[in-house]
């Protein structure tokens, strides 16, 4: 049994508010490889990597790009630049997921291009949850495209009656993700009356919490819940809203653990045409929209739609017979034999 390595796989935060991916890849490697550090969260980040350099067969890195971004993250990115150099110098094999485009965040951008090119150039797979992202991988660099898989499936309520909001927004609340240009927007086209709104999630910046709160002390069908919410009151809201609505209108947006996580919640959605909501929205189980405007129209034409929802979950329920965690564990099995990693 060969021994992979996953990162990121950190200790805990003070919230305790993790992203269940890695959580979920890690059991999926598990039904076929040795995780070394499954049970073993880091404190140290990416410096951790040492300990297990001469054990490994395999690195599976996601969202190494960002380093920058965390604590001590130039000096863990220098140093992990460095290591790359012995890693490809080894037997030992490098596999990434490339979830987005680019990082959504401003800050480090010159360093975590240097880390974006050198895993597209040392790769020795490259994973992309979006179809989009195959043409952000060099030839040279074997590249394979499979859908976020589904952590399970939930079955909707159909009665008008349980719905308490026409949209909910939710998810951590970042400036890349539009929702004050959308409010905005509906603001100047005098139509912000017409729709009750609930945004859940924690805001994490002030200046955006500031012009969120704008449009709440003037809107009362307007609803933020600032904070951390656990999964199951957040099922319990989108279960009380008629569509989930992702306002990204960044360049940077690839796939979406938000949008994955919805869909298995039965949720109605609306999304960007971009990455992977063009990929679902081509096999028919959501929507997207180009602009504001485009968007109004399917947003209108959803909220009256129930029949077209309910046939959207019947294709739900059978892209998730291929789609599950499950699933997902015997594709990468096969990827890796392909390529021999």
């Amino acid at each position: 049994m060969k021994n992979v390595y996953l990162y990121p796989i950190t200790a805990r935060n003070k919230t305790g508010i993790v992203n269940p991916y890695v959580d979920n890849l890690r059991d999926a490697l598990k039904k076929h490889y040795n995780v070394v550090n499954a049970d073993k969260p880091s404190k140290s980040g990416i410096f951790e990597i040492l300990i297990y350099l001469r054990k490994i067969d395999i690195i599976y890195l996601n969202w190494i790009e960002e380093l920058p971004g965390l604590h001590r993250g130039v000096l863990q990115s220098i140093f992990f630049i460095i290591v790359l150099r012995y890693i490809k110098c080894s037997r030992i094999k490098i596999v990434w997921t490339l979830h987005n485009k680019r990082s959504h965040f401003n800050r480090h951008q010159f360093i975590k291009s240097i880390l974006y090119s050198q895993m597209l150039k040392k790769s020795d797979l490259i994973v992309t949850h979006a179809e989009e992202g195959l043409n952000h991988i060099p030839d040279k660099t074997p590249g394979a495209f499979i859908h976020h898989p589904l952590r399970s499936l939930d079955t909707p309520p159909l009665n008008n009656e349980l719905f308490k909001y026409d949209i909910i927004i939710w998810g951590t609340i970042s400036p890349y993700k539009g929702i004050d240009r959308f409010l905005k927007f509906l603001h100047e086209k005098g139509i912000i009356h017409n729709y009750k709104i609930l945004i859940a999630g924690k805001v994490v910046s002030d200046t955006l919490a500031e012009k969120l709160q704008q449009f709440l002390t003037e809107y009362e069908n307007l609803t933020l819940i600032n904070e951390f919410i656990v999964e199951t009151e957040l099922i319990s809201m989108i279960k009380k809203s008629k569509l989930v609505l992702f306002t990204y209108q960044s360049d940077s947006v690839l796939s979406s653990g938000a949008l994955m996580d919805s869909l298995s919640y039965g949720a109605t959605i609306i999304g960007p045409e971009t990455g992977a909501f063009r990929d679902l929205s081509k096999i028919g189980l959501i929507e997207t929209f180009n602009d504001f405007q485009d968007l109004m129209v399917k947003i209108d034409m959803l909220l009256k739609a129930s029949k077209d929802n309910i046939d959207r979950q019947e294709r739900i329920q059978r892209f998730y017979k291929d789609n599950s965690w499950h699933g997902f564990s015997k594709k990468i099995v096969c990827l890796f034999d392909q390529y021999n990693l």
